[in-house]
């Protein structure tokens, strides 16, 4: 079964970095997991702050943790569990190398949208999915509770059966519903789309589907069969666009959380997601569980180090 080692929560003082600072402590304190919430200052507010209060590199990191506990504690957590960690630096990058330092494996970050629309992620929890040497849980801001309907994206990749193992640990968790779904496009139901001008035709090919829903079947059950009282059901569904038909199955079933494979691909628009991926984050309304490949290689690794202002403070 999936667990995590170690758990890093960003903190940014937003109600979406409360949901998911309460999301961090409930998946952390099922296996004691360790957790350590980062507060991470940028440097030229950093320097406006020590200049206008006249403050030292001391004063400026207890004013910072004295904020951070604040926050904490208007959160409503137990922070006898949660380490802290204040940095002054840039966020992506900090955020990385501290994943790399303590060897955290999960990363939890808000995700409030941007002003190009509510399920838009915003730039630092972008490039924290593409980059980050862990996998990254986005936590929306009204979805702080338990989760109740969880659905595992599945391609019959490794990838997609680490995304299958995380779903499960977090539905058993969770008491969730799980879904594993299989998208695939026919050549008939591709020839039918007509360039996207029009919509396409429906297509039943009840044969080819029946093969698609018997290696699903195959490639989940050794990962769910010993799962006791696990409500879970495998779905294959026929679509020209994959994100549509994963969106479109999120809205329907009311999944508050949407897990998914990345992979290695590292072409400008793409880094690091793959393409299927890097759409269902930024169209889906729920939260968002991207899971790394096996041997997938930070760029965070080979360009980063802590910065010497780090402090870590109980």
């Amino acid at each position: 079964m999936k667990t995590y080692r170690h758990i890093l929560v960003g903190i940014d003082f937003s109600p979406a970095c409360r949901a998911a600072l309460r999301t961090a402590v409930r998946i952390a304190s099922s296996h004691d997991t360790p957790l350590t919430a980062v507060h991470v200052m940028d440097p030229t507010l950093a320097g406006a702050i020590k200049e206008a209060h006249n403050f030292s590199d001391e004063q400026l990191f207890a004013d910072m943790n004295e904020r951070v506990q604040a926050f904490m504690t208007h959160a409503e957590i137990g922070t006898e569990m949660v380490q802290t960690r204040l940095e002054v630096g840039q966020p992506i990058a900090v955020l990385g190398a501290a994943c790399l330092e303590l060897g955290a494996d999960l990363l939890v970050l808000g995700s409030r949208g941007t002003e190009h629309g509510p399920n838009q992620v915003g730039t630092v929890a972008s490039k924290c999915l593409r980059k980050a040497p862990a996998d990254v849980l986005l936590v929306r801001t009204h979805l702080d509770g338990p989760f109740k309907q969880v659905l595992a994206c599945v391609d019959l990749s490794e990838t997609s059966a680490k995304a299958v193992r995380s779903a499960r640990w977090i539905a058993e968790r969770d008491h969730s519903r799980l879904d594993c779904l299989f998208v695939y496009q026919s050549a008939l139901a591709l020839s039918l789309d007509y360039g996207g001008f029009v919509p396409p035709l429906p297509v039943a090919d009840t044969a080819v589907g029946d093969t698609w829903k018997k290696d699903l079947d195959d490639f989940v059950q050794p990962i769910l069969r010993t799962s006791e009282n696990l409500d879970s059901r495998n779905i294959v569904l026929e679509r020209v666009n994959i994100r549509e038909a994963i969106v479109e199955h999120i809205k329907e079933t009311n999944t508050d959380l949407v897990v998914v494979g990345t992979r290695g691909k590292s072409d400008l628009r793409t880094f690091f997601m793959g393409t299927t991926a890097e759409k269902v984050v930024s169209h889906a309304p729920c939260s968002i569980l991207a899971v790394k490949p096996d041997g997938f290689v930070s760029p965070i690794a080979a360009t980063t180090v802590l910065p010497p202002a780090t402090v870590p403070m109980a």
